[in-house]
């Protein structure tokens, strides 16, 4: 190989090994960590990290890992009372992790910094049946940088007398067993110091034995508390909810029995109102509804084959007049807007901004009558952000590794968001309009067949009238069931491949079983939209403790 290769080859692969350690454009100069234990069982930390930037950057970022396995049992740390001496910084949870972010977005820095943290460990201490343990990587192996020096000392309360064997400490890479360190143990004093430069990755972990009865551990429940803090969040927010909600609630209303629907109100009101939701059924009464009143007539032909559909096809037969609402209007044009005749199957994908349309209209109808208190519509849309920032919440702690906060937190939005619909208090109009409309759905609901024969009687035309307003309340096929017998054809509006030979398709019979079928199938075209498409693609070592982690510069 000629020299000048040689040359070029071996000085690219020095560049390969120099790249990690100035990836992130400083070194640390100096690290100190000292570490004080209480008898109460917390321990306070203070790290000293004094470093060299090779480039203009903001600051430095503290990774310190909250999560631990000891002896096969998870256990989380709980860090408290954060400072950091002369520098901004922010804190956040990240996959189990503690990130101290130090430093400003708009201030420079470079040369030689040196950050001073202080932070409070809740629980730092392992504790065993006869002794206590406080086994800590006091240098993280996540730290992307050289470590030129670093040094600790550990504190311990008056009255521990420690043996050298009590103390052991590793250094390395995470696993290693080295002892590239100078510690000294004296009565209730720890202090160390490496004797050597430390590449990136490496660790330097103490594991201190500890006599049990000396330290206080914290119990079960506190630590639970400290830890699931946020699940107080879903509680106050939950009772607030609550609270608003009670005094919006209406009062009980004594409702008598109404055998006709309100005059001159359209189903699609009344099936709106009575439930506080115009839903996809209150829309769908509006044929029926519009065909009793001689605009439309249905055709239905029946499947063919054991998959197929039946097919269902609109005739126009007059114009929309004046006297319809606007939002029966607006359906019925929209019904009609490429013709006289209309199959169903046209019409998929392509409705569905008319169901919108005609749902938003008939609820600012009801909006205007004034039945409804003013402050409603504002408290459920208050109750409505609280949930949307309850669900957020619990997304960024669920992605925090925070689950059970986080699942505690979604499920509290999901529920303000159901609540958020039931601020319906009414007025006193909207109680009088609300018993005729309820004392309709109650007998529709629970009608005695005696009852509808002599309504019958009274008037041929009972189940035209009626009938769309047992659609928009979901009654549809138990209310087609009472007229068995008392009806022998289908609505004058109805007709199908029956009218042309098949007798059983025109029957009532034919029609109370298949109507409401085919008013499910209108709904799923009705409600259809484009899809859209997306595609994606043992004993003791270095690093084996808690805390530690490392760190980064931005």
């Amino acid at each position: 190989m000629p020299m000048r290769l040689r040359n070029c080859l071996l000085i690219a692969a020095l560049c390969l090994l120099v790249l990690p350690a100035k990836a992130e454009f400083f070194n640390i100069v100096n690290y100190d960590v000292n570490v004080k234990l209480s008898s109460e069982g917390y321990a306070d930390f203070e790290e000293v990290i004094e470093v060299e930037f090779t480039t203009s950057r903001h600051g430095i970022f503290r990774q310190i890992p909250l999560r631990s396995e000891i002896n096969g049992k998870m256990v989380t740390r709980i860090i408290r009372d954060i400072e950091v001496d002369g520098f901004k910084f922010t804190t956040s949870k990240e996959n189990g992790n503690l990130i101290l972010k130090i430093g400003h977005k708009d201030i420079w820095v470079e040369g030689r910094q040196t950050y001073r943290i202080r932070y409070r460990v809740l629980n730092p201490l392992n504790f065993f049946e006869e002794h206590a343990e406080f086994y800590w990587d006091l240098l993280g192996i996540s730290w992307p940088v050289v470590t030129r020096k670093f040094s600790f000392s550990i504190e311990l309360p008056g009255g521990i007398r420690l043996a050298k064997n009590d103390v052991q400490y590793y250094t390395g890479y995470n696993g290693a067993q080295g002892q590239d360190a100078v510690v000294d143990v004296s009565a209730n004093y720890i202090s160390g110091q490496t004797n050597r430069e430390f590449s990136a990755g490496e660790a330097v972990t103490v594991a201190v034995k500890l006599p049990r009865h000396a330290f206080k551990k914290m119990d079960d429940w506190t630590a639970f508390r400290l830890q699931h803090s946020l699940l107080l969040v879903p509680f106050f927010f939950l009772a607030a909810a609550w609270a608003a909600l009670r005094r919006a609630r209406n009062r009980k209303e004594t409702i008598m029995v109404e055998y006709f629907p309100p005059e001159g109100v359209s189903p699609a009101i009344v099936g709106g109102f009575v439930d506080h939701s115009v839903d996809q059924s209150d829309v769908l009464c509006l044929i029926p509804h519009l065909a009793n009143q001689g605009y439309l007539r249905l055709e239905m032909e029946e499947k063919s084959g054991l998959f197929g559909k039946d097919k269902i096809t609109f005739y126009k037969l007059k114009e929309a007049g004046d006297e319809l609402f606007a939002f029966e209007k607006k359906f019925f044009n929209a019904l009609f807007s490429t013709g006289d005749v209309v199959y169903l199957e046209s019409l998929k994908d392509k409705f569905y901004m008319h169901i919108s349309a005609v749902q938003t209209e008939v609820k600012s109808w009801i909006k205007a009558q004034g039945w409804y208190q003013a402050d409603q519509e504002k408290l459920g849309c208050g109750v409505g952000v609280a949930g949307a920032a309850a669900m957020a919440w619990g997304l960024y702690a669920v992605f925090a590794r925070q689950n059970l906060d986080g699942i505690a937190l979604i499920i509290t939005g999901i529920v303000l968001f159901i609540f958020a619909t039931q601020f319906n208090k009414r007025t006193p109009a909207g109680n009088e309009s609300y018993r005729r409309m309820e004392g309709f759905r109650l007998f529709v609901k629970k009608a005695e067949r005696p009852v509808i024969e002599r309504l019958m009687q009274e008037d041929p035309l009972y189940y035209d009238k009626t009938m769309p307003f047992a659609l928009a309340f979901g009654y549809l096929k138990q209310w087609n069931a009472h007229f068995d017998g008392l009806l022998s054809q289908p609505p004058s509006w109805y007709g199908g491949s029956g009218v042309y030979g098949h007798n059983a398709t025109n029957s009532w019979t034919n029609f109370s079983e298949s109507f409401p079928k085919e008013v499910n199938q209108i709904g799923s075209v009705f409600s259809s939209s484009p899809s859209s498409s997306s595609s994606g693609g043992g004993g003791g070592s270095s690093g084996g403790g808690s805390g530690g982690g490392g760190g980064g510069s931005w």
